[in-house]
């Protein structure tokens, strides 16, 4: 990452190396909306043909969801993970957990 690429955090707005432990986070958020017309097309196509797989074979497979925010690219400091938003970064990281386990089974 270039230096300019490198921003204040952007819950504190304090410099990334305020505590003085060289480590940052830079996330990505993007945000979402379902479009519920293509649900209901892939879920009557899903009933028609008796099976989501078969539907999802023969199906246009449309996105069912569709960006309604343009990312958002944010830099945090260690103390603001650490102190202000460890839910979500322990929610983030069950989330990965589950997918990894469902993906070996």
């Amino acid at each position: 990452m270039k230096r300019k690429d490198i921003k204040k955090c952007a819950v504190c707005g304090k410099g990334v190396m305020h505590t003085g432990l060289p480590l940052f986070w830079a996330i990505s958020v993007q945000r979402f909306g379902i479009d519920m017309s293509a649900v209901h097309k892939q879920a009557g196509l899903e009933m028609m043909l008796g099976s989501p797989v078969l539907a999802s074979i023969m199906g246009p497979d449309e996105d069912l969801a569709k960006h309604v925010m343009e990312k958002i690219e944010v830099i945090l400091c260690e103390e603001c993970i650490d102190t202000r938003i460890p839910i979500l970064i322990e929610r983030l990281e069950e989330k990965r957990e589950s997918e990894q386990e469902r993906i070996t089974r």
